[in-house]
C-alpha cells in the first residue's frame, strides 16, 4: 500500500472517530488528509470503497492482535501463565493501536450496514478462537458442567470493556486494567476446575 494511500485511511479513521461515519465525507476526509479531492479519488473510487479499504485494514489489525492474545495451549502448560501473559499481551496490543481500537469499538451511528456486518463477523471469529482455547482449558479441569461458549462471550465482552476504558478519556491505568483481568481470568479458572480457589486472589 502506498505511503499517500496509508496517509490518506490514517485521517479517515482519525475522522471516522471523531465526527462520526455521517461526517466523513469524501471531501472532509480530503481536507483532514490534506489532500486534493483529485488525488482522493485517484486513490478510492468513492467513499464506500474507502471505508472498505480501511475496514480491511483494521480488520486485519485485530484480529492478528487477537491471535498473538489467545495462544494455543500446548500439553503441561500452566493455564494460569498462559491466561496472565495473554491478558499483558492484549493490553499492551491495545495501548500500542488506540486509533485502531477506538474505531473498532466506537457506537454504530451512521455506521454503513456492511462494516456493521463486518464488526460482528470479526467479532465472532475472535470468540470461536477464545472458545477453542477454554475447551482445553477447562477440559484440564476435567469439567463438562461448563459452557465454554457462554464463557466465550463474557471473556470478549470484558475484553472489549476493558479496551474502552484503556484508549478513552478516562485515564484508566495500564496496571489497574491488567490487575483486574488477571484476577477475572484467576477466578475463570477456579469455575474450570483448573486452579483451586483458595490461590484464586493471588497475583
Amino acid at each position: 500500500m502506498s505511503e499517500r494511500r496509508e496517509h490518506i485511511l490514517d485521517a479517515a479513521r482519525s475522522l471516522i472517530v471523531r465526527d462520526g461515519y455521517a461526517g466523513a465525507s469524501m471531501h472532509a476526509i480530503a481536507r483532514a488528509a490534506g489532500v486534493t479531492r483529485p488525488s482522493l479519488y485517484s486513490e478510492f473510487t468513492d467513499r464506500e470503497d474507502l471505508f472498505a479499504a480501511l475496514w480491511d485494514r483494521e480488520e486485519d489489525r485485530v484480529l492478528t492482535m487477537s491471535a498473538a492474545a489467545t495462544p494455543d495451549v500446548p500439553p503441561g502448560a500452566d493455564p494460569v501463565e498462559i491466561a496472565q501473559q495473554s491478558v499483558d499481551v492484549f493490553v499492551d496490543l491495545v495501548l500500542s493501536a488506540p486509533e485502531t481500537w477506538r474505531l473498532v469499538l466506537m457506537a454504530g451511528d451512521g455506521m454503513p450496514p456492511s462494516t456493521h456486518d463486518r464488526i460482528e463477523r470479526g467479532r465472532e471469529s475472535i470468540r470461536e478462537r477464545v472458545q477453542l482455547v477454554l475447551n482445553v482449558v477447562t477440559a484440564l479441569g476435567d469439567r463438562d458442567d461448563v459452557d465454554t461458549e457462554l464463557l466465550g462471550h463474557g471473556v470478549i465482552s470484558a475484553s472489549e470493556t476493558a479496551a474502552r476504558l484503556l484508549v478513552g478519556d478516562g485515564g484508566v491505568s495500564r496496571e489497574a486494567v491488567i490487575g483486574t483481568l488477571r484476577w477475572m481470568t484467576r477466578r475463570a479458572l477456579v469455575m474450570a476446575g483448573v486452579l483451586a480457589a483458595t490461590t484464586a486472589g493471588k497475583g
